[in-house]
């Protein structure tokens, strides 16, 4: 039997259910961030671009519709130490979405690659998948994008929105190393600075007396050359500075070198994650760290398995 010829889809009534969609979602849901991906210089093989930028934000609102909280795999310990993926579901309108963005006619829908700003838990989500059929065709036609999203793993993408609190997100996991020449070893039995490491300075001070509880500043170790005596760190707090009486003294190893001259490197140190936007969330440094510092794993041995008879 054919569909009842009396009862149509028609536009006014289209226009009312898409009009009380963006009403609902303006009453329900929270003003986000929308910021497109810019591809700088795309790997057609792999399809990514490690160089994105992230040069534009745009305010509109979006219902969250995962209520019970973030969803996904959540919070779990991982060969690398301790990872955070979180998801989440968001609902934002077609018309609503199309009138933001007109300015930029290549962007027609939200797509995979761009990220939402969560302005809760401060933090960045990437967009992973746009369904575009739900709900399914209402009186014959699409109102919203349902995004699947996934908090974003930043690894050194330009973010520069104008909006201040997306911007920091890269101000706070980008960090410029410092490589300090050293001098002279305090003790005649030098010994070698290793890498993760924490180092420290206080100033006039040197020897048993210089303890990291009175640090003036304070560092990690990401290189140590014992040939030129040059050492990278990655700055925590205070200053360096190779003032008179000025030494560097490692934590852990006790080794102790005067500082002769401090120096910025335009390298940039991938650093951990933060739930507080301050301390570290991974481990691994610290645990490569220890494994190394006490000899975990003796690696002298040849052949572990034969008893010596292979």
């Amino acid at each position: 039997m054919a569909k009842n010829p009396y009862f149509k889809h028609r536009g006014s009534e289209q226009n009312l259910v898409n009009d009380l969609t963006i009403e609902s979602i303006k009453i329900h849901g929270f003003d986000m961030v929308y910021i497109p991906r810019t591809l700088v210089q795309e790997d057609k093989i792999f399809g990514e671009d490690v160089l994105s930028k992230f040069e534009e934000g745009n305010t509109i609102e979006m219902y969250i519709e995962s209520v019970d909280g973030f969803e996904g795999e959540g919070d779990f310990i991982a060969k690398f130490g301790l990872e955070i993926r979180d998801t989440v579901s968001l609902i934002v309108s077609r018309s609503r979405f199309e009138s933001v963005m007109a300015h930029d006619a290549d962007i027609t829908r939200p797509r995979e690659g761009d990220l939402i700003f969560f302005p809760f838990s401060k933090g960045l989500f990437e967009i992973k998948f746009v369904e575009h059929e739900n709900p399914f065709y209402q009186q014959g036609k699409l109102y919203t994008y349902k995004l699947s999203c996934e908090l974003f793993n930043y690894s050194q993408e330009t973010i520069d929105t104008g909006y201040t609190e997306v911007d920091n997100v890269e101000d706070q996991q980008k960090t410029f190393a410092q490589i300090l020449t050293m001098t002279t070893p305090v003790l005649s039995s030098a010994k070698s600075y290793r890498i993760g490491e924490t180092v420290f300075q206080t100033l006039g001070v040197s020897g048993d007396s210089n303890v990291i509880g009175t640090a003036t500043a304070t560092g990690i170790v990401t290189d140590w050359n014992t040939t030129t005596r040059l050492l990278e760190i990655v700055p925590q707090s205070g200053t360096f500075t190779g003032e008179t009486g000025g030494t560097v003294k490692g934590a852990a190893t006790g080794t102790e070198y005067t500082l002769n001259k401090v120096a910025g490197s335009t390298m940039i140190v991938p650093t951990q994650g933060s739930t507080t936007g301050v301390a570290p969330r991974g481990d691994n440094e610290q645990i490569e760290f220890e494994i190394d510092l006490n000899n975990v794993f003796d690696m002298s041995d040849i052949d572990p398995f034969s008893e010596g008879n292979y």
